[in-house]
């Protein structure tokens, strides 16, 4: 552990974030001391989605498993359309990128879909594997329906929970979507796998869990087939990632039984963060291989988890380079013991 101020690079981005433990890294400046209270079920428009203005689910799921056609009183989680989506869905021939003046702009299409739980109350982190393993599923079928969308480059699942991570509605729900481009973050991440790919002939992923699982000090918890590590170049206070152990690059394609050992590592994840930080906001998201075939076996994908620990100030928004109090080896084994 760093007792003095240190750059650190990430690995795959080139990102440079310093570690500056000497800003206060006492544990309890990082707790949750703002208490958002639930809004009345009766209030809700996830409780009964379709009966408060919301279309009819994409994807539900009842005890029985996947269904079709109207949902039912006894569903337990469903997909919809986004009330106000960012994107919207378009028909006939793929807008592209055309100039406009100086500058490029293209149409803003492709899907924007809420993912709901019944459960008022039930988040992530309170869940079992076994429940979480069912949001997963949704996740996946999501992801593989859209990438059969000629027009769209690439499906995003994310996960906002509190309103100071930008959830604007309190029931338990996770978010998708589908866009036209490859985002910049992704690209980027993309672009240094595969960088490390053809220089190094072997996947920088998988060099970082074979590191983190020697040094062991970043590492948080491992099953049988997924590793929660805190990133050596964290970019905020106890960011976590979940890496499946083996070389995969696409999230969507995980089999049930590795499903399953996913969602006890996020659960796991998620109910470390909780207890440690006194139930923060964060923002999840995956970064899995853009749809198109035979282009990104070199990448592996994983799931990122972004507490809401600070404020970017004009130092972090000058220089791209993010600010840790927190150095990561101190925040592995918070999350580690709790």
């Amino acid at each position: 552990m760093t007792a003095h101020p240190e750059l650190r690079q990430d690995a795959v981005s080139g990102d440079w974030i310093l570690v500056a433990p000497s800003r206060g890294w006492h544990i309890s400046k990082f707790m949750n001391t703002h208490r958002q209270h639930p809004i009345p079920r009766a209030r809700c428009p996830f409780e009964n989605p379709q009966e408060n203005g919301n279309g009819e689910a994409f994807l539900w799921y009842s005890k029985k498993g996947a269904e079709t056609g109207p949902v039912r009183p006894d569903w337990i989680l469903q997909v919809i359309k986004n009330k106000y989506p960012a994107v919207e869905k378009h028909a006939g021939t793929c807008p592209a990128a055309h100039a406009h003046g100086f500058y490029h702009k293209m149409a803003g299409i492709g899907f924007h879909e809420v993912v709901i739980s019944r459960s008022h109350t039930k988040f992530l982190c309170d869940m079992t594997p076994q429940e979480a393993e069912l949001v997963i599923h949704a996740y996946q079928e999501r992801i593989v329906h859209h990438a059969k969308e000629p027009c769209l480059a690439y499906v995003l699942v994310f996960h906002n929970h509190k309103e100071a991570a930008g959830a604007t509605i309190w029931h338990p729900h996770s978010q998708i979507i589908a866009l036209p481009i490859i985002p910049p973050d992704v690209r980027r991440s993309l672009d240094g796998a595969q960088h490390f790919w053809r220089t190094r002939h072997t996947c920088v992923h998988c060099e970082i869990i074979r590191w983190e699982s020697a040094q062991k000090e970043r590492v948080i918890h491992r099953n049988k087939e997924f590793i929660v590590i805190a990133p050596f170049a964290s970019h905020v206070n106890f960011e976590m990632r979940i890496f499946p152990i083996a070389h995969a690059s696409r999230f969507e394609e995980i089999k049930p039984q590795s499903r399953l050992f996913f969602a006890d590592a996020l659960t796991v994840a998620l109910k470390r963060l909780k207890k440690v930080l006194k139930d923060p906001a964060f923002n999840f998201f995956i970064h899995t291989a853009p749809h198109e075939r035979g282009k990104f076996d070199f990448y592996h994908w994983h799931l990122e988890i972004l507490p809401k620990t600070q404020h970017l100030a004009g130092v972090e928004l000058g220089t791209g380079i993010e600010f840790i109090a927190m150095p990561p080896e101190e925040a592995a084994r918070y999350l580690r013991n709790a």
